[in-house]
């Protein structure tokens, strides 16, 4: 049994598709920035339920009507008990759909344990936002390559294999470029069965299989630096492998090719199983008959360069702040020492309570900061330190 669909997910969209503000505060906060503005935000929040009314109108339930059709839903004059309870049932069309993607997740990881270390490494991870890069079919073998640069995982190149296809189903052709939402593994009486759903456009595609394996590959620490740097692009081909580590091994893998690299230095390529030269704008890449050129006007060579080893760039925002300076640096305005501040506490929260509390308890919440302070907010109550004051300060950021 499937706990992802298609339909499970246009009806969670559906039921957020109209949020609203909660409270009389924000209320009066909106109305005022509006006023300041000079902004007719009643006339906006109208066309905003104009557009999605008639979705609206299929998915709530019938007691949302009436201030749906007299166009009050998402406005301040709504009764406060109604607003409340419409905000009850966003929060638990919320609740039900992470219960449904926990159910997935766990049905994936029952799965998984029945195949290979490198199957399971790659659903560790979510695969959300990674993108087509490649379909390939060999007979009954089906290979899918996912660029995950965008996405959740640490990898950042996923080749998944689909051994002894027994059938696809998809309600949509499945292309190049569409992304992936969700997806969920299942084991069957005699294989696995794989679900994915797409955006952009949107479909749904399951695969029955015999078997499954994968290969997955990172980016160099190289290119997340020199990319944080926003130099990627001033970077020449010969000034980046030369800030790689010579002991790794890597791979070229472009929209067509996946190839070992058997020699890279600053001014030579050589593949395994091809070849690679520079032209005048142009990367020509050789592979048995097949040949492909890559304009360097639109591709970025040092994008083609992958690796198996993973480095961490962030590696030194994980090292620890002393206790005694741990105040003073969450607090501070120097974001490096404040996120190294940050994950000590989150790393050792029984035995740092005293100082969390007391942070929390000097700080005030920003929109900059919002999402940071939830997370780790969420963070501390789970670990059971939070006192009672911090809490009653949080209480709208805790879930």
């Amino acid at each position: 049994m499937w706990n992802i669909s298609k339909e499970v997910k246009e009806r969670f969209q559906k039921c957020n598709l109209l949020p609203i503000h909660e409270s009389d505060e924000e209320w009066e906060i909106v109305l005022r920035e509006a006023e300041e503005e000079g902004e007719d935000i009643q006339s906006r929040l109208k066309e905003e339920l104009d557009e999605g009314k008639e979705e609206l109108l299929e998915t709530m339930p019938s007691r949302f009507i009436p201030y749906v059709e007299n166009s009050t839903i998402n406005q301040p004059t709504l009764p406060k008990d109604v607003r409340e309870d419409y905000l009850n049932w966003m929060r638990e069309a919320d609740k039900a759909f992470e219960q449904v993607m926990e159910a997935a997740s766990q049905q994936t990881k029952t799965a998984t344990s029945f195949l290979p270390k490198e199957v399971q490494d790659v659903f560790e991870e979510s695969l959300h936002d990674a993108i087509i890069e490649r379909i390939k079919r060999e007979d009954n073998t089906l290979h899918l390559y996912l660029n995950a640069d965008g996405g959740f995982s640490t990898k950042a190149y996923i080749h998944l294999i689909f051994h002894n296809v027994e059938s696809e189903k998809a309600d949509e052709p499945v292309q190049v470029g569409q992304w992936v939402v969700y997806d969920e593994l299942r084991k069957t009486e005699d294989g696995f069965a794989f679900r994915i759903l797409f955006d952009c456009p949107e479909a749904e595609w399951t695969i029955a299989m015999k078997g499954m394996d994968a290969a997955y590959y990172y980016r160099p620490v190289a290119y997340t630096t020199l990319a944080n740097e926003e130099t990627l692009n001033e970077t020449s081909i010969e000034e980046y492998v030369s800030q790689l580590n010579p002991d790794h091994h890597y791979w070229l893998i472009t929209p067509h090719v996946t190839s070992a690299i058997k020699k890279l230095s600053d001014d030579e390529m050589q593949l395994e199983d091809g070849k690679v030269s520079f032209g005048k704008n142009m990367l020509v890449v050789s592979v048995g008959d097949d040949l492909f050129r890559y304009d360097l006007t639109e591709h970025n060579p040092i994008a083609f360069i992958f690796t198996d080893v993973f480095e961490d760039p962030y590696e030194e925002f994980h090292e620890s702040v002393a206790v005694e300076l741990l105040e003073e640096a969450a607090l501070s305005d120097e974001l490096f020492m404040q996120a190294r501040a940050w994950n000590t506490m989150y790393a050792r929260p029984e035995e740092l309570s005293e100082i969390i509390n007391r942070v929390l308890l000097k700080m005030e919440v920003t929109e900059e900061n919002e999402m940071m302070i939830s997370v780790f907010l969420n963070h501390f109550r789970e670990s059971g330190v939070l006192t009672e004051t911090v809490v009653e300060k949080f209480s709208e950021l805790l879930e």
